[in-house]
């Protein structure tokens, strides 16, 4: 029983109060006990055989003062509601086996919830969740997620056990979607599970935690929503096309019809999962890696748990398989085929030859009924992978340009590389123009961003800089190679020697961004033209090649000194800038200066504790998104920026460098552990 005590203050401060009750057999047994009080080994001692649970939340302390206080009564008047909670304190995701009710677990049953409960635990720390509390419950496993939460928020927990069942349980195992609710009550841990008979082949068992953290952390709220929103992706039997013949969309058809390999069914709480044999968007995410959802109330939806395929859902999905699925919708974001333009002229000047399909002799003046309808699912899309800006403006559209602008070490430098990163995972290739610093100066901050804060260390040499773990440089190496190419300064940094390299190198590659950092890098020529007129007249060459060449433009234009809280106006260069670009961002450091001039422009705006930077979106010409924050953590170890606290940048590459590291945990009992808990 002291193990039990034990276990029971690592889950709740010693002056917490926790209710512990037994439910069966009949009568209820309840008692309201401080975490730490020695009187609980007592009371439980008073009824063998009973299974005992606790209260895993914060309970309000007024609950102490019921008529089980401090002893176990047996037929209480009250036990724990969700009223008497105070708080979340832990996520509990409860892995069972399918049995017969009334029984324990046989072997085979309980390792089938181990197999499902450890892939739960690795998936969600692959996405940021901190190590959970890992318990045996004697029939199944529980993962214990430290959380700090409002009873409030009680839906997102409901929604994210909800889709960690879609996500994981299997046909020999389920995740319990009913622990939800605040007052809800959980093993108590160190005690004895009895259920049915305690034969030799269903054995009662102890309930006990087999590993924990050497330091419990919490896990972000956020991460949480962000699961739970998945629910959001489902899509609506309104939403989803008809058959082509008119008939009811009919999911198994569809799979049959475009060959993809279902190599299981199984049957979830919302509906039916089918696990795919390789995933469409990567056929090296295998073996149930991705999955299709057919939902009880006619919704579909797509996952695939791999980082690269993250943004990835049911619209997704059924057009990479059927393109004119969304004909005309603004769901389409795909590759298109090319597509043939007018002439125009290149970035050197010259003329460009027409394109081989314009008609001659094609009015110039097009009648308004004879003009065909803008089809989105042509657009081809980049995403940039922070999730709440492509929700905003849906991504970065080929031949287009995106202006970026910011004051001095407001971040806007290291945000567009790493949305050349984000361009690379999405599978395009990259080429980079960077006027302030070396090639080599510019690898080594690449790097970093490449690696993230898992595969980067502390330098001994400079505590303020961070470097590669061993043997990850060749690896991320292997990766980028022919995907990102570094304009050379040694040659100059004249406008048009810049321009024409990269357009050539762009063409030949068939790459599809270009990064300029930045307009007061390039050398202009001296003469009797205006140096912000000569500024626009080069915007504009970038533009046209954007146009050209069909791929998306980051330009870094500096703002013009100002004690103002910048504006778009401020960006150098005349106004022509701006009203060129197809997008305007203005990237903020969140420092003293910025909090005491923000509420200038933007009274109701609050920004959040820890957010170290802001994109602020001036211009989107495709969407009309204006005046619109995204708020940035900032990670000094990696350089890198996320729009979810905790989670750092998800990269292509990330879950190929080496498998997610199990260190800094103490096993507590360690006899015959599988590896999975090692």
């Amino acid at each position: 029983m002291d193990i039990a005590l034990k276990w029971l203050t690592l889950l709740h401060n010693p002056e917490d109060i926790v209710e512990i009750r037994s439910i069966d057999p009949k009568p209820v047994i309840s008692g309201y006990f401080k975490a730490d009080s020695a009187a609980i080994a007592k009371e439980i001692a008073r009824f063998p055989n009973r299974t005992f649970y606790q209260t895993l939340q914060m309970v309000q302390p007024a609950c102490y003062a019921r008529g089980q206080h401090e002893h176990l009564m047996e037929r209480p008047r009250e036990t724990t509601s969700d009223n008497d909670i105070a708080g979340y304190q832990w996520i509990l995701v409860d892995t069972d086996p399918v049995r017969p009710s009334g029984v324990s677990a046989s072997q085979p049953e309980k390792e089938a919830a181990r197999k499902v409960s450890a892939t739960v635990m690795k998936k969600l720390m692959a996405m940021g969740f901190k190590e959970p509390i890992v318990a045996d419950s004697g029939n199944g496993y529980h993962l214990l997620f430290k959380i700090h939460a409002s009873t409030d928020d009680r839906q997102i927990i409901a929604d994210f056990l909800s889709v960690l069942d879609m996500w994981f349980s299997t046909n020999e195992a389920k995740i319990d979607t009913s622990v939800f609710n605040p007052a809800r009550i959980t093993k108590l841990y160190g005690t004895m599970t009895h259920k049915g008979a305690n034969t030799q082949e269903r054995p009662h068992r102890a309930s006990r935690i087999i590993r924990m953290p050497e330091h419990i952390e919490e896990t972000s709220m956020t991460l949480v929503r962000n699961v739970a929103d998945v629910r959001r992706h489902m899509v609506a039997p309104a939403e989803n096309p008809r058959q082509r013949n008119g008939a009811a969309f009919n999911l198994e058809q569809f799979l049959s019809e475009h060959s993809v390999q279902v190599i299981k069914k199984i049957a979830v709480s919302m509906g039916t999962k089918y696990l795919l044999s390789e995933c469409p968007f990567d056929s090296s995410h295998r073996n149930g890696d991705a999955a299709v959802f057919a939902y009880s109330n006619g919704s579909f939806g797509f996952h695939c748990f791999h980082n690269s395929c993250s943004g990835y859902h049911w619209h997704e999905f059924r057009e990479k398989l059927d393109p004119s699925a969304y004909a005309n919708s603004p769901f389409t974001v795909h590759q298109a085929a090319n597509i043939l333009v007018p002439p125009r002229s290149l970035p050197n000047g010259k003329a460009a030859a027409p394109a081989s399909g314009v008609q001659t002799g094609r009015p110039r003046m097009l009648d308004f009924a004879s003009i065909p309808n803008y089809d989105r699912s042509k657009i081809v899309v980049i995403r940039s992978r922070f999730g709440k800006l492509d929700a905003k403006i849906g991504g970065f559209n080929a031949g287009e340009m995106s202006v970026w602008s910011g004051g001095n070490a407001s971040g806007k430098s290291t945000l567009v590389s790493q949305l050349g990163l984000a361009a690379i995972t999405e599978g395009f290739k990259v080429a980079m123009f960077s006027g302030e610093m070396l090639a080599s100066r510019v690898r080594e901050w690449v790097l970093l961003q490449a690696a993230g804060p898992e595969y980067v260390e502390a330098d001994k040499l400079n505590v303020n800089h961070y470097c590669l773990k061993p043997g990850i440089e060749q690896k991320l190496d292997a990766m980028l190679t022919g995907k990102l190419s570094i304009y050379d300064n040694d040659f100059g940094t004249n406008w048009e020697d810049v321009l024409n390299t990269i357009y050539d190198w762009v063409k030949e590659n068939n790459a599809s961004v270009a990064i300029i950092d930045n307009l007061m890098a390039l050398d202009l020529p001296t003469g009797t033209m205006d140096k912000y007129d000569m500024q626009t007249r080069i915007v504009k060459r970038f533009s046209a090649m954007a146009k050209e060449l069909k791929i998306h433009v980051h330009f870094i234009c500096h703002p013009r000194k100002t004690e103002a809280f910048p504006r778009k106006g401020d960006i150098s260069g005349t106004a022509d800038i701006t009203n060129v670009a197809d997008n305007v961002f203005m990237v903020h450091r969140v420092n003293a200066d910025f909090m005491s001039r923000y509420k200038m422009v933007y009274p109701k705006l609050e920004i959040p504790a820890d957010v170290g930077n802001v994109i602020e979106i001036m211009k989107n010409r495709d969407l009309g998104v204006v005046d619109e924050m995204v708020m940035l953590y900032f990670d000094k170890r990696s350089r890198t920026m996320s729009d979810i606290k905790g989670l750092p940048p998800q990269h292509a590459w990330s879950e190929k460098i080496e498998q997610i590291s199990m260190n800094g945990f103490t096993v507590v009992d360690n006899a015959e552990l599988p590896d999975e808990w090692r």
